[in-house]
């Protein structure tokens, strides 16, 4: 009997059916398997074409690159603003800070001499130098901001000693200028207006710098009811004028000399004090000294930091204000 070979079934493996399994062999460019019956250019052709990246997919992918990168970056340049920007309101309000203390332990010595008329006790005066007024930030089309720059001088006693304090602002002509202080004793029984004398005298070069980038620097005297004092004080003592006050003439509402003598001090001090941050300081001082540079300051008024501290005078004489 004569058998014939199976017939071969769709759906059937070939070992199962009764026919060797074809050979293959794996492509080294594109790892893929191909029978051995294929020529090899053929099989690495159908490799490279199974393999490769359409022209969209690499749009793609970039497209995804360069939004993660801008992402890094911005994200990046607002972390080094956000850091900067602390670093600078760090030093501004250390410095600040530093600054109205000292002036606090300055100015609550404050004592009279009970001298002569020339003796002068408590000395603020404006400066000679154009007003700098910065538009309030909200309202660019109000009055402004209207920043005044004084000197001051006071006298202080502990025990036997004599002490004059004062604090000047230099380079003040376009707005913006330095705070430095005086200091200088004297022997108990000496003329205390030596110091006072010295004070005017001394260069700005022999005193102690304190901060620089002040923009504002204003001084307010109270009287012992609290009440600001924009009037002459006279007393029935002698002499007649234990203080005196000259009212302003140039800026509104403000008084631009304060002098008091004999017994005569104020008790209490409000002392304002603005300060710019250090690198629209630094710019501001690039640019060439007049209008630029007093344009470029009126548009910081958002870079100013302002302190403001009211002292009470221990050693104030309720009898010169009666």
């Amino acid at each position: 009997m004569k058998l014939s070979p199976p017939s071969f079934q769709p759906g059937i493996h070939a070992a199962e059916c009764g026919r060797p399994r074809p050979q293959q062999v794996r492509c080294q460019g594109c790892l893929a398997f191909f029978p051995a019956n294929i020529d090899g250019g053929d099989r690495c052709a159908r490799g490279r074409a199974h393999s490769a990246f359409t022209l969209i997919e690499i749009m793609v992918v970039t497209v995804l690159l360069a939004v993660i990168i801008i992402g890094l970056v911005s994200m990046f340049a607002q972390t080094q603003k956000a850091f900067r920007t602390s670093m600078t309101q760090v030093d501004v309000l250390e410095s600040g800070r530093a600054v109205t203390e000292l002036l606090t332990r300055d100015l609550e010595q404050i004592t009279p001499s009970y001298g002569p008329d020339n003796t002068i006790n408590f000395f603020a005066k404006r400066l000679n130098s154009p007003l700098l007024i910065q538009p309030i930030t909200g309202n660019p089309t109000g009055p402004g901001r209207i920043n005044i720059m004084e000197d001051m001088f006071f006298l202080a006693r502990e025990n036997q000693t004599w002490t004059g304090y004062g604090y000047a602002i230099t380079n003040h002509g376009d707005g913006i200028g330095s705070l430095y202080r005086f200091s200088r004793t004297n022997r108990f029984g000496d003329n205390p207006v030596a110091l006072v004398t010295s004070y005017f005298n001394t260069p700005i070069a022999n005193m102690s710098h304190i901060v620089d980038g002040v923009i504002h620097f204003k001084v307010r005297c109270f009287n012992p009811n609290n009440v600001w004092t924009t009037t002459e004080v006279s007393t029935n003592s002698s002499p007649a004028n234990s203080a005196i006050l000259q009212g302003s003439a140039t800026v509104q509402y403000e008084v631009e000399h304060y002098e008091y003598y004999s017994n005569a001090v104020p008790a209490f001090v409000e002392l304002e004090l603005g300060v710019l941050e250090e690198r629209s300081r630094d710019r501001a001082l690039a640019i060439p000294a007049g209008i630029a540079r007093s344009n470029y300051l009126a548009q910081q008024a958002s870079k100013v930091h302002l302190f403001r501290i009211r002292v009470p005078v221990r050693n104030v004489d309720p009898a010169a204000y009666q």
